[in-house]
């Protein structure tokens, strides 16, 4: 980006001394163009991006939950036969996600640091992605000791386990190398900038003397204040993605209300398309860890990791719900249904 820059910068300087300079100027026009459709495309990718990045999340908590599931079978008389290879397919799955998702979270560090692409929500989001890269190896990790306990044979992966962690601690290494690059690169920009400007003195007298190239100079702001407010559009899209993605509902009644709200239906939740969705409450998760519920009987009827909870009771025998992991228990849905008694 800097070399396009700066052969802008020479095509403006040469133009005083040509005597073809209308020519030349028309190719500055045609550069900038070119710059402000790569600033676009470049946003465009930095969003697919992160969106596969979340996909992958995704993808390692459905596994994880295939393994859980699967492993519950080692407690019971079912031991000797326990389908261990499911077990084995969905760990080497999940550490196979893990390095991609590293990667291109690492790949995706890299492009904000470049000023062109970098804004205040892609860095926001981009930090979460990092925090959530860390709490996965650790809640991997913990798996890994977990399926150990229970005698489960998984060979090389745990090696490749603890490679991995390994391996993130040399990628944020590296990481701080590169910012400090970075730093020189902004530095060796600034110095850029100030010989531009000396440039752009220089050339004022081009500028004066061809009007036409004033008139298109003007075409390519209003273009810019164009894509400036797409980014702008595209940063609100990103700020209403993270409200959902920390939005959630919970409900809890007896039986009886349940089903009149058609959330309860035929031993089933929300299995009818015209449940009362205005019944729920929306909750952002990362605020609300604690749901009274004023019952001294309850049960969860949605599906959440066993674990993530608790059930607390107060001196008056009623029950209050506390989170203890907000990420891994809305991990499965983001509808909590609670029947009461």
């Amino acid at each position: 980006m800097r070399k396009i820059l700066f052969f802008v910068a020479a095509c403006i300087f040469c133009a005083s001394c040509d005597q073809e300079k209308a020519n030349k100027d028309q190719l500055t026009i045609d550069s900038l163009k070119t710059v402000n459709r790569q600033l676009k495309q470049g946003y465009d990718d930095l969003l697919a991006d992160i969106n596969e990045v979340n996909i992958g999340f995704q993808r390692i908590a459905q596994a994880e939950e295939r393994i859980n599931t699967t492993s519950l079978q080692l407690n019971g008389e079912t031991k000797a036969a326990a389908p261990t290879q499911d077990i084995r397919e969905n760990m080497e799955f999940i550490i196979q996600t893990l390095e991609d998702n590293k990667a291109k979270i690492a790949a995706l560090e890299s492009k904000l640091n470049d000023s062109e692409y970098s804004s205040k929500q892609l860095l926001t989001m981009v930090n979460t992605l990092k925090q959530q890269m860390e709490d996965k190896q650790h809640e991997v990790q913990s798996l890994k000791n977990e399926l150990q306990q229970k005698n489960v044979q998984i060979g090389k992966m745990g090696d490749k386990i603890d490679q991995l962690a390994e391996e993130n601690k040399n990628v944020k290494d590296e990481n701080e190398k590169v910012k400090q690059e970075n730093v020189d690169v902004k530095n060796e920009n600034q110095a850029v900038k100030v010989e531009n400007e000396k440039v752009k003195q220089e050339n004022e007298t081009v500028k004066n003397e061809n009007q036409t190239v004033k008139e298109e100079n003007k075409n390519i702001k209003d273009e810019n204040e164009k894509v400036k407010k797409e980014n702008q559009e595209k940063e609100q899209v990103l700020q209403n993605q993270d409200v959902q993605i920390n939005t959630a509902y919970y409900v809890f009644g007896t039986k009886k209300e349940l089903k009149e709200h058609n959330i309860l239906a035929e031993g089933e939740i929300l299995s009818k398309a015209n449940f009362d969705k205005g019944y729920f409450t929306k909750i952002d998760i990362r605020n609300t860890t604690t749901i009274k519920l004023y019952s001294k009987s309850a049960n969860l009827l949605s599906k959440h990791p066993a674990g993530s909870y608790t059930m607390l009771k107060d001196p008056a025998g009623e029950l209050t719900l506390k989170i203890n992991s907000p990420a891994e228990f809305w991990s499965l849905t983001k509808y909590l249904v609670i029947r009461v008694k």
